[in-house]
């Protein structure tokens, strides 16, 4: 009796972890699975006898559907309960996360998929019902999350479906290859992302300033069903007004005290790569992006939330992104750009999901001196990301609280300003009082990586001398950088040097530009960019 009353204990004790963990209260809880407040208390308490049947074992599958986050959180679950997996129906195992393989050229393809469509359109909409129902900025992420993996799910039974029907597309686009990006290599036994990512591209075509996107960001683009300005393989997803800027008193920061769950099988992948990459690397705290409102909005502010993040937790994967390691609905091998690279640019507090796939959010800086020079700096070998390239002006990834690689107690970042001050001080000695002025641009993609890159200017009440001396004599992560140059801040000049032959940093000339847009306009710039071709 002892150990039966210890495992009912035991499954209300996890339950109540589980909702701790999703930010909700019992009432808020009771509110969308449509039962009460003392019922699900009596669960977590170990009030209510086994084994559930009827309406409470109902109940109890549809909470795992909400909380669980992981196929192991939901096997262990189901476990704690004393519910035998093999007794699910058909929709309670794919309402748990179970989603049946239903391969190809078989009689029963078509009506395995429309099945399969119909209980996940079922079950999206139930999600997006809680989800309103709790107010889309109270609702869990991990709804987000949960349903965004039923959409690519529903995406993929679409697509087959398409084809078994020889339906067209209805925007009758020509199809984009997946491009290949293998920018990883090995220096020593330190993998490196990036290394000499640009060394073979040709100097684009001027002609118009929207035809500056690489194919790349073309296909990512066109993968995620939306259009969006880019240059390279840097994608917009939300700018400020004219590109005149947010302050500070602008943008709002809410943190998630948990990290959002990712999919079972980019998880496996974690822990398969995370040994190659922590005998090199130090598993510093970060952030990442969970949405942020629309450019279009009505608000007066930037409304931004964040979800801690560990740098394995994205390195781990970052190297494979191209390498076909997970499988489709029939089993056949797909790369994880190619599965779940469709969320990338899905942040936008309107949207319902957000992205599948861990990334960090990088603050990329564009510095502006006394003397009218923008700072540009080489990256050093020593990186982990695009080595030897040119930045305009430097990176930095936004620091979540915990410890530094020195064992030092890291604040971390509130919001995007304090990691850009950060940077500011950690590479070139620069204190926040030489700060003249500081805004937020915009918040964009670029496509290696799938960081969420947050362009911020900076206008610095020194010289770019002062800043070179800084940078020589006091920096304190001096060697991330090999070498600092500058350009003017004239217009013309900063167009010619965008069309030279440099080994940018991927989102170095979208910074550029979106520099000129703020200080020129966009018409001055597309003007000049005109005359360049001409």
């Amino acid at each position: 009796m002892t150990g039966k009353v210890k495992s009912m204990n035991s499954y209300g004790v996890f339950l109540s972890s589980l909702r701790s963990n999703a930010g909700l209260s019992l009432e808020a809880l009771a509110k969308i699975v449509a039962s009460s407040k003392s019922t699900l208390s009596r669960l977590e308490n170990g009030d209510i006898p086994r084994p559930f049947r009827g309406g409470t074992r109902s109940l109890v599958i549809q909470l795992a559907h909400i909380l669980c986050s992981s196929t192991r959180e939901t096997e262990r679950y189901l476990d704690l309960a004393g519910i035998d997996r093999s007794l699910l129906t058909e929709i309670e195992e794919i309402q748990l996360g179970f989603i049946p393989r239903i391969l190809k050229g078989t009689q029963e393809e078509k009506a395995d998929l429309e099945r399969l469509e119909k209980i996940c359109q079922q079950l999206l909409s139930k999600l997006e019902a809680w989800e309103q129902d709790l107010g889309v900025d109270d609702a869990p992420p991990t709804l987000k999350v949960k349903a965004q993996r039923y959409r690519n799910i529903l995406q993929e039974i679409q697509k087959r479906l398409d084809r078994l029907y020889n339906r067209s597309n209805p925007l009758d686009l020509p199809a984009l290859e997946a491009v290949p990006a293998y920018y990883v290599e090995t220096v020593g036994d330190r993998i490196v992302i990036g290394n000499e990512y640009g060394g073979n591209a040709s100097v684009p075509d001027a002609h118009s300033l929207y035809g500056l996107a690489s194919d790349k960001a073309r296909w990512l683009m066109q993968l995620a069903g939306v259009e969006r300005f880019a240059v390279d393989d840097c994608i917009i997803i939300a700018n400020s007004e004219n590109f005149q800027g947010w302050g500070a008193h602008e943008v709002r920061t809410t943190i998630l005290a948990h990290p959002l769950p990712i999919p079972d099988d980019l998880a496996e992948i974690q822990r398969e790569k995370i040994a190659t990459i922590e005998k090199h690397y130090f598993n510093a705290p970060h952030y990442r992006l969970v949405s942020a409102t629309p450019a279009f909005s009505e608000l007066d502010h930037l409304k931004i939330v964040l979800a801690p993040i560990g740098f394995f937790d994205y390195f781990s994967l970052n190297p494979y992104f191209d390498e076909p390691l997970l499988r489709t609905l029939d089993g056949e091998p797909i790369s994880i750009r190619q599965k779940y690279g469709n969320t990338a640019l899905t942040y936008s507090s309107t949207d319902k999901g957000t992205s599948l796939i861990p990334a960090p959010i990088s603050i990329q800086c564009i510095v502006v001196t006394e003397d009218q020079r923008i700072l540009l700096v080489q990256r050093s070998l020593s990186v982990a990301f695009y080595p030897h390239h040119w930045s305009a002006s430097f990176e930095e990834t936004m620091n979540a609280p915990g410890f530094a690689k020195d064992q030092q107690v890291q604040k971390g970042d509130v919001d995007f300003f304090a990691g850009a001050l950060r940077g500011l001080d950690e590479e070139f000695a620069i204190a926040e009082d030489a700060v003249k002025d500081i805004k937020a641009l915009s918040i964009n993609v670029e496509y290696l990586t799938l960081s969420a890159d947050v362009f911020m200017l900076i206008r610095l009440g020194l010289t770019i001398d002062e800043i070179k001396q800084g940078w020589m004599v006091s920096a304190r992560h001096r060697d991330e950088a090999s070498r600092v140059s500058s350009i003017s801040t004239d217009l013309s000049e900063v167009v010619d040097r965008l069309f030279s032959r440099t080994l940018w940093h991927p989102t170095s000339r979208m910074r550029l530009i979106q520099f000129l847009f703020h200080q020129y306009g966009v018409q001055a710039v597309t003007k000049a960019i005109k005359a360049k071709s001409s």
